[in-house]
């Protein structure tokens, strides 16, 4: 290689000699320093919906940094908990920056407010895809004006190639490192940003490539830092004691037991708060200790006397009772109304059933934990969260710490599927830290209590109502009731002229919050039994009926992120029909059933074909044949192995979720009863990725689950004559 800037130069223009530390380049960084007097408190340069902003502060610190050895850092502002995300996000920076896929790495972001948002609904990769791209061209193009300048040649005459300058036509070449001393930051940086060319899909080299991911050698050798991991200097350890019925209240306690513990230190009383419907912190007590298990045996000789509250009145099947009775009711907020009111009288008939989807719990690998330190007016936090601007603006909110001194170092999780997006344990955290007097405390949940204490999955009942005039569906009305939330848009994506739907929210008696999916869960599986029963009862095939209510060329407008493109829909339903061999013959008490979903959140589309066998009243799931139309693929098996996690996760719940609560305490403890699939019970499954012309990619990471509940409840109807309305499925729903 003949290289034009030598060890000695380059070491003299980084400053290396002298330090003999390793400096990076931040391009970013670098543009606001050498251009712009920014206020302190400006908003940010990188924005992570709106890219790059014209006025403003960078706040994420080395966001993207390429240091003298040639290596390449991307700083995660979305938050790694085992989708893969990490991987993703870089190839799209390489692609574009023409990096060496090996040496690209990952750094997961460690400081303030605006450095993070809320990382969820299938939406990381298409809201980074813009902003990554044009980061990564930006810095080629900056490379290559400082090598074309070394070599005393038009930047035309260069260009880049796995981690290096080159000439065309020549031999010589300069690598990113040995160039990162050289760049200038041209005063037109910002309309260069944005203006910086794009590489042509046809020449990707990484995006659409299985690449192995960036952060499994990290797991599987231990350095990957889970938030449980932290270990600081004068750390000490808490766990806490909380009223078991939610909004409950803490009358009194004994410590003097605890205390006699060996390493129990302190034990404080927590004042519970809701900061809002996500964040209910409750009356507990809390012991701090000098490690995890002495504050757990501290918790156990704790004596509390509590006041449980109403929740404590609330029998289970009372509440069921209760939210039936107000679906039959005339109350209820409009969600929906497309075309006219129908007569109902005049319907060949009338077809209508009720499906009950139950509170489901998250069950993380990683019990919920975070690592606080309290200052009086700072205070910084260690915690695997999906949404660290709500720590902060809770803290601030509970605690009177002004945003800006609040730093939140971000740190991966064994899985999060909504329940980080809670900051309830984060902040409570931060009130022990308080409580204890501000030394920095680590918080840990046990499993039982990352059960009990769950933010689960809200408990629904839908309502389907479909009137059929000539052999179709002339009107569809659709009810909704559902514990602690609201919110929900009504989808309707077949092609029904006329319909309307109602919401009606209701008092549960626990706390709720996102799961996997969200809402979708309940409304896919309800929405795609239905018309699963609608078909059977018009005595159509399942999957023709489906095909016949969504016209080609079709774009629905559902008033939410996205609109519904039922070309792609039908065509995630057509593929998994042929992949699935829809209809073929299948062995005695054996069947297939389908459905198809459009995720509106991350505009992905899904459908699943399930087969199941059916001996001693025992169901077997055999076989899922699944299909996303997910627009460009980054990673092809990050994709299906997105969708094979989601299948597993929504069979977990057919057979073994929901959840039980007697005098308002939940009553599953930990994955004894509360299992997730084993592998033995694990199906053969495959995915398979439909053909587009979509130029950027869309959500990937919840369009399993909806689809895979009513495709297989349509399947054990289709070999038994049995229907499911009602998760989890148990085995005496079945004695026929």
């Amino acid at each position: 290689m003949k290289t034009m800037n030598s060890r000695r130069d380059f070491l003299k223009r980084t400053g290396l000699a002298s330090g003999g530390l390793v400096i990076g380049l931040n391009f970013l960084q670098s543009c606001v320093n050498e251009v712009v007097n920014i206020p302190a408190n400006a908003a940010p340069l990188v924005d992570l919906e709106n890219g790059f902003r014209a006025q403003g502060a960078l706040s994420v610190t080395d966001f993207l940094q390429i240091r003298p050895d040639g290596s390449v850092f991307l700083s995660l502002t979305k938050y790694e908990m085992g989708q893969g995300v990490s991987t993703g996000l870089s190839s799209i920076l390489a692609e574009e920056l023409e990096a060496d896929w090996e040496k690209i790495n990952v750094k997961y972001i460690k400081s303030s407010v605006s450095e993070s948002d809320i990382t969820g609904g299938s939406t990381s990769t298409l809201l980074h895809w813009d902003l990554l791209r044009k980061a990564g061209a930006f810095a080629k193009y900056l490379l290559i004006a400082a090598a074309a300048k070394e070599w005393s040649v038009y930047k035309d005459q260069c260009y880049a190639e796995n981690g290096y300058i080159h000439q065309h036509g020549s031999t010589v070449k300069l690598g990113y490192g040995e160039l990162v001393g050289s760049v200038v930051v041209p005063g037109n940086y910002r309309t260069l940003f944005d203006e910086v060319p794009l590489k042509y899909q046809s020449k990707f080299k990484l995006i659409g490539k299985s690449l192995k991911s960036k952060i499994i050698p990290d797991i599987v050798t231990g350095k990957h830092p889970f938030s449980i991991d932290v270990r600081l200097p004068n750390m000490k350890y808490a766990a806490v004691l909380r009223c078991p019925v939610f909004k409950g209240k803490l009358l009194s306690f004994d410590a003097s037991d605890a205390l006699k513990i060996p390493g129990v230190e302190k034990v404080v009383g927590i004042e519970g708060v809701i900061l809002d419907p996500a964040t209910h912190i409750r009356d507990g007590v809390a012991v701090i200790a000098n490690s995890t298990w002495a504050a757990f045996q501290g918790k156990l000789a704790v004596k509390a006397e509590w006041d449980l509250g109403e929740n404590a009145k609330i029998e289970h099947q009372k509440f069921v009772a209760d939210c039936l009775e107000q679906l039959d009711s005339d109350k209820g907020t409009e969600i929906l109304r497309i075309g006219k009111k129908i007569n109902t009288s005049k319907m060949d008939e009338i077809i209508s059933y009720t499906y009950e989807f139950p509170y489901q719990h998250h069950a993380c690998m990683e019990p919920l934990n975070a690592t606080s330190h309290f200052k009086g007016d700072s205070c910084e936090m260690w915690v695997g969260t999906q949404s660290a601007d709500k720590i902060i603006a809770n803290i601030e909110k509970h605690l009177g710490i002004p945003k800006e001194n609040i730093k939140i170092n971000c740190h991966p999780s064994g899985g999060g599927f909504g329940l980080r997006y809670s900051s309830e344990y984060a902040v409570e955290s931060m009130v022990v830290s308080k409580a204890a007097g501000g030394d920095l405390v680590k918080m840990c949940y046990s499993r039982e209590d990352d059960l009990k204490f769950d933010y689960l999955n809200p408990f629904e009942l839908n309502k389907h109502t479909v009137g059929i005039k000539d052999g179709r569906p002339l009107f569809w009305d659709f009810k909704n009731v559902m514990a602690n939330w609201g919110g929900l848009l009504g989808w309707m994506y077949y092609d029904i002229p006329n319909c309307s739907g109602t919401q009606i929210t209701v008092d549960g008696f626990t706390q709720v919050g996102a799961w996997r999916s969200v809402m979708a869960n309940a409304e896919g599986f309800s929405t795609e039994c239905f018309m699963d029963e609608v078909a059977h009862e018009l005595n159509r095939d399942p999957l023709e009926f489906r095909l016949s209510l969504l016209p080609r060329n079709k774009i629905v407008d559902f008033r939410h992120s996205h609109k519904c493109n039922i070309n792609r829909l039908r065509g995630a339903l057509e593929l998994v029909a042929k992949k699935a061999r829809w209809g073929k013959s299948m062995p005695e008490d054996s069947a297939q059933g389908i459905a198809v979903y459009p995720y509106m959140h991350g505009n992905g589309y899904g459908a699943v074909v399930a087969e199941v066998s059916i001996a001693n009243n025992a169901i077997k799931v055999t076989k899922i044949t699944a299909s996303i139309d997910c627009g460009l693929v980054i990673n092809p098996d990050q994709v299906r192995q997105q969708m094979g996690g989601g299948v597993i996760w929504a069979l977990s719940a057919i057979f073994y979720g929901g959840t039980e609560y007697v005098n308002g305490v939940v009553q599953r403890s930990n994955f004894h009863d509360n299992p997730v699939l084993r592998i033995n019970e694990i199906p053969e499954i495959e995915v398979h990725i439909c053909e587009n012309d979509e130029t950027q990619p869309w959500g990937v990471g919840e369009i399993a689950g909806p689809p895979t509940y009513a495709a297989v409840c349509n399947a054990i109807f289709a070999a038994t004559g049995k229907r499911i309305r009602k998760l989890p499925i148990k085995k005496s729903v079945l004695a026929l």
